[in-house]
């Protein structure tokens, strides 16, 4: 796979977002549509020719349980399709912060954050649990952190609809269906999988986001294994000394050996979570920063600052934007001007390069029928053009927002007659 390739004739490979042992993902471009999209790729020539049927079944499948699940945390499937010998699944792209990176770079999170995620990601898990599925394989580098704040659980469905007889020949194979780490006691000993692993996982999660580890650690997965069916049950204030006594018994019920002795269900869980939402962080300051989907977050610091770019570059950014345009491929357009703008230039441009570049972005957010970031766009523009006095221009933005503005079924300000002299 490489950029620019065509998939199912419609979408474009546009960069990598992660690769595992048996596929790839990539960010596209749906051209039909118009919009950005995730494809998943099982690559099959890269699966052991052995467990290739059982590996085509469970792509397939997670297509099929994702597209089911009608839920704000749970990405949106668009297609499924074959290209060549490989599988793929074409999905919502998704930005943000993976968690797992998230936890790696702020090591604890403060109390109310790590509760409020655990909350939506309970929301999540409810509604999976009453169309019967089970995710089999929740873990931090499977939850993501829109800049909105949003919580969404990603690859659903890898194990969900697996019948006993099926996992307990994966499992007796050596296949054990899960992450050593998050894996519930009952699952590694190859028994009877239900909603409860998943509430074990969530617990292993809250765990990580406190002590900033997971509860158990091994040198390797068998013992890891071990360790989830037979160690003491550790206690998070012993890591974690802000942890309130309520919170803290219900991470460790939680993290029970036996489902029988963790709390019912994933809708009580996040009622027991609500108390200490109080006064957490807006989960929207988690994904402030832009970073591409499911990857990986940035270094902080200079190594994160914009990547920068010389005038001829930046008028070069704008004339691809203005092909795409012409091809009616508006929002792609869009982003390459976002880029632009965003860069660090060597030589600052002219004022006037810089403000063809936001009136050019403004109109094609209006061409790709995201009105409320050109009313955004087109607001932010006439303040800065009031600054320089150019009042023609300044008040054509205004109109623009305006229209934006009934666009959107808003409701605007009546102008005021002119006053008669």
């Amino acid at each position: 796979m490489q950029a620019r390739d065509r998939i199912g004739d419609r979408y474009e490979l546009t960069y990598p977002i992660g690769r595992g042992g048996m596929g790839q993902v990539w960010a596209g471009y749906d051209e039909r549509l118009d919009r950005p999209v995730a494809v998943k790729f099982l690559r099959q020539m890269e699966v052991p020719e052995d467990e290739r049927e059982v590996a085509v079944k469970r792509f397939r499948r997670e297509a099929r349980v994702t597209a089911r699940l009608d839920h704000p945390g749970v990405p949106v499937v668009h297609d499924l399709g074959e290209h060549g010998p490989d599988l793929y699944i074409v999905m919502q792209l998704v930005p943000g912060v993976v968690l797992a990176d998230l936890i790696a770079e702020q090591e604890e999170l403060p109390v109310g954050q790590a509760a409020s995620i655990a909350a939506q990601i309970c929301s999540v898990l409810a509604a999976a649990h009453d169309a019967s599925l089970v995710h089999r394989d929740l873990k931090p580098q499977n939850v993501m952190i829109t800049p909105s704040g949003v919580v969404k659980v990603l690859d659903f469905g890898v194990a969900a609809l697996l019948g006993p007889a099926e996992a307990s020949r994966l499992t007796a194979t050596g296949h054990t269906l899960g992450t050593p780490a998050y894996i519930a006691p009952e699952q590694a000993s190859g028994g009877v999988v239900g909603p409860g692993a998943d509430l074990y996982a969530l617990g292993c999660i809250l765990f990580e986001m406190f002590a900033g580890k997971p509860p158990y650690e091994a040198k390797n997965a068998p013992d890891m294994l071990r360790r989830h069916m037979q160690s003491p049950v550790p206690i998070v204030t012993e890591y974690r000394s802000d942890v309130p006594d309520d919170l803290a018994h219900l991470l460790f019920c939680l993290l029970a050996k036996d489902p029988a002795d963790r709390p019912a269900s994933a809708a009580e869980i996040q009622q027991l979570l609500t108390p200490f939402l109080e006064g957490a962080h807006s989960l929207g300051v988690v994904a402030t920063r832009t970073v591409k989907p499911h990857a990986p977050v940035p270094p902080s610091g200079a190594d994160f600052l914009p990547p920068q770019r010389s005038q001829p570059e930046l008028v070069e950014l704008r004339a691809r934007a203005r092909e795409l345009a012409e091809n009616e491929r508006f929002v792609q357009a869009a982003d390459v001007l976002e880029d632009a703008l965003r860069s660090q230039p060597r030589v600052e441009p002219p004022a006037a390069e810089i403000l063809a570049l936001r009136l050019d972005l403004a109109n094609l957010y209006v061409l790709a029928g995201d009105f409320r970031q050109a009313r955004q766009a087109f607001e932010a523009l006439a303040r800065a053009l009031d600054q320089s006095e150019d009042d023609h221009l300044a008040e054509e933005c205004r109109r623009q927002a305006t229209a934006c503005q009934l666009e959107l079924g808003e409701p605007t300000a009546v102008a005021e007659p002119p006053a008669i002299r």
